[in-house]
This record gives C-alpha cells, sequence and structure tokens, in this order.
C-alpha cells in the first residue's frame, strides 16, 4: 500500500489547524481534499479526498498516524482505491501540506515507490506548492 513517512515532525493538532481544502486542476484532472478530521487522541486524522481522471471520480480518506516523530500518511484501508497517478498525487499533496508545517521535517528512506515515482510529483523536494480554493 503507497505511503510516506515524514520524520521530525511534531504533533498532528498543528496539521489540523494548518489545512485549508485543497483543488488542483491539471491536465484533464482535479485533485481535492475537502475535510480533515483529527481524532480525539491527537494521534490518527483522516483527510477526506476526490480525485476525477479520465471523467471518473473516486472518493477515499488519507489517513495520518502520529508515531514518536514521524508521521506516516497512507490511505485508509476501508476506502482503498485503485492506485492511478491522481491517487498519489494527492498524498504528495498532503505529504507537502505536513512539511509546509514542520519545515525542519523530512521525508524517510521508508517511502512507497508508486509515491516518490509518480508523474509530477517530487517527494524530495523541501516544500510542495499548490493552490487552494474556497468553496
Amino acid at each position: 500500500m503507497p505511503h510516506v513517512v515524514i520524520e521530525s515532525t511534531g504533533e498532528l493538532q498543528d496539521v489540523y489547524q494548518a489545512f485549508a481544502p485543497v483543488v488542483q486542476r491539471a491536465e484533464g484532472e482535479i485533485l481535492k481534499v475537502q475535510e480533515c478530521y483529527l481524532a480525539k487522541s491527537g494521534r490518527e486524522a483522516l483527510l477526506d479526498a476526490v480525485v476525477i481522471e479520465q471523467g471518473a471520480a473516486r472518493s477515499f480518506f488519507i489517513q495520518l498516524k502520529r508515531h514518536e516523530t514521524t508521521i506516516t500518511v497512507r490511505l485508509l484501508p476501508a476506502t482503498d482505491p485503485e492506485k492511478t497517478p491522481a491517487v498519489k498525487k494527492v498524498m504528495a499533496l498532503v505529504a507537502g501540506l505536513i512539511r509546509k508545517v514542520y519545515p525542519a521535517s523530512r521525508y524517510g528512506q521508508d517511502q512507497s515507490p508508486g509515491i516518490s515515482g509518480c508523474p509530477g510529483v517530487d517527494v524530495s523536494a523541501s516544500r510542495c506548492e499548490f493552490q487552494s480554493e474556497e468553496r
């Protein structure tokens, strides 16, 4: 299952507070991250995502799990979509958001080849730029 590990992070509460809905349109696809839900424990969060590519919409959740000094970004198994390039790009966008919240963080060595290898996404970069749109 594709995942991204981000090292040297803080609490998910900071990510939750920094969250703003994201819509990215490019080359016949639409990527959306619409909501962020933080567990009462503060150790897990879910992000409501939708991708539209080739006219087909896929809705799913991205799970964030806080460990001692890392946050893992992965697809929630209960909503496990097909791992298309657009799904991997949304995961990379979420990883980029976490890196913006924690600029001193870094991508861990345990990355899924599908994420780092997805076209147009460089998860090794120190920052991820995207445009947010208010709805």
